[in-house]
């Protein structure tokens, strides 16, 4: 009977277990001349018999070549694209990229055809033209029709003789390097004090020549450019390396948008805080370095003798010396007036009260009619306590505590107030 499994999800613990299920499924195919499994599972079979190939151990080994056999000697058999020759990466010198189709068991599939179906960049620029690729039987070559600095997605196509499967991925990542030069370097040295340029060089006649101290300010412009004109890359920095020491500072060059970098370096604040105050011959190189060029590039900038005062050996000297004792100097008081003057002060002060009583006395006034009642002494009693914590204010109790007490005082005050004065009112209505 012919027995065809159209669909099955298959359970395998092991590369052992796999295989001999696709060598059963394989021998079953080709006696009943009907697929056992469909695309999809021949194709994942495949993924996992490959990606698990490189796991230790001799029975690994032995049943991945039978798993790998299996899969490519039935009657449907999945394919795999590889690169040869390391050529998804595209230069001047080599502009070819060579792949190859085969099966699980890495032999060419013969009667194959390829073709590029699109290879464009992240910018929509492309570098391959779509078309049929140059070889067949498995191993096929195309041309990079222009170059463009960039990763690009190549999509290739494939006409395959009956009884295979197209790879399951069929899309090349191709990076295209190219070189880049130097373009309008300007190196300059300037005396900050006086704002006069000490070193000025396009660096046309070799590295630069110069003495920097901590009043000297160091600029270099410069632009990166390949066939296309100026472009920005990924690491881009100036290398400072200490001729006796072999130290190495870094500084990064930033670029504006006119892709145009810029290293801008005040050494008064960068002696101790990149240089660690260590002066010195200083080789100062550009170093640069992008995914998309073909190898790194450096370059030799300036020779700079470093003049920066060695702060080490004199903060060493002074910390094991004794401190100076230190003296505080409190704030002499001010110089007071004659006494004459204080009493005279007091007694303007007191003539105000003098005067009220003098007043009093002449209206007639007298307690004869003050009434001993709870409002009456609440009353006035409050008054004088408002007073006292005035005074006490005055002598030295802080804010919130007179108005702590004065918050209680007052609403006793303001009770009893009211209601001597509804007494009075009343009395003298009773008259």
């Amino acid at each position: 009977d012919c027995i065809g499994i159209n669909k099955a999800v298959v359970s395998t613990q092991s590369t052992g277990e796999t295989s001999m299920f696709l060598k059963g499924a394989s021998v079953l195919s080709n006696k009943a001349g009907k697929t056992a499994l469909t695309d999809q599972m021949t194709q994942k079979f495949a993924n996992y018999i490959v990606s698990n190939k490189d796991k230790a151990g001799q029975s690994n080994l032995f049943y991945t070549l039978v798993g790998l056999d299996a899969l490519s000697s039935s009657t449907l058999v999945p394919t795999h694209l590889v690169v040869l020759d390391n050529s998804a990466v595209i230069s001047e010198n080599q502009r070819s990229l060579k792949v190859a189709l085969v099966n699980p068991l890495g032999e060419a599939v013969r009667d194959s055809t390829a073709k590029i179906v699109s290879a464009k960049g992240t910018e929509g620029q492309a570098i391959f033209t779509p078309g049929p690729m140059a070889g067949g039987d498995g191993s096929f070559e195309v041309s990079a029709s222009e170059l463009a600095r960039g990763v690009f997605s190549a999509e290739l196509g494939f006409e395959l003789p009956s009884g295979y499967l197209a790879p399951d991925d069929s899309t090349i990542k191709v990076k295209c390097v190219l070189p880049v030069e130097l373009k309008n370097p300007t190196f300059k040295l300037i005396d900050v004090d006086d704002s006069r340029v000490v070193v000025s060089s396009d660096l046309s006649g070799g590295a630069a020549q110069g003495k920097a101290d901590l009043s000297t300010r160091l600029i270099f412009d410069f632009s990166l450019a390949d066939a296309d004109g100026d472009v920005t890359l990924h690491q881009v920095f100036v290398r400072f390396t200490n001729v006796q020491t072999n130290q190495n500072v870094y500084f990064i060059a930033q670029a504006d948008l006119k892709k145009k970098y810029t290293v801008d370096l005040n050494f008064r604040s960068a002696a101790a805080k990149s240089f660690g105050s260590v002066g010195g011959e200083y080789k100062v190189d550009l170093i640069v370095g992008d995914a998309t060029l073909p190898q790194a590039m450096i370059v030799d900038v300036a020779s700079l003798v470093l003049e920066i005062p060695d702060s080490k050996e004199g903060a060493t000297a002074v910390s094991k010396q004794a401190k100076p004792e230190i003296t505080h100097m409190f704030r002499q008081p001010e110089k007071r007036p004659p006494q004459i003057i204080s009493m005279v002060f007091t007694g303007l002060v007191l003539l105000p009260a003098v005067i009220l009583l003098g007043v009093w006395a002449k209206l007639g006034a007298n307690i004869s009619n003050f009434q001993f009642s709870l409002g009456a002494v609440g009353f006035h009693g409050g008054l004088l306590a408002i007073i006292a914590i005035y005074i006490n204010f005055f002598l030295g109790v802080n804010m919130f505590t007179t108005v702590k007490c004065l918050s209680g005082v007052v609403i006793i005050t303001f009770l009893c107030g009211q209601r001597l004065l509804s007494s009075v009112a009343a009395a003298k209505k009773a008259k």
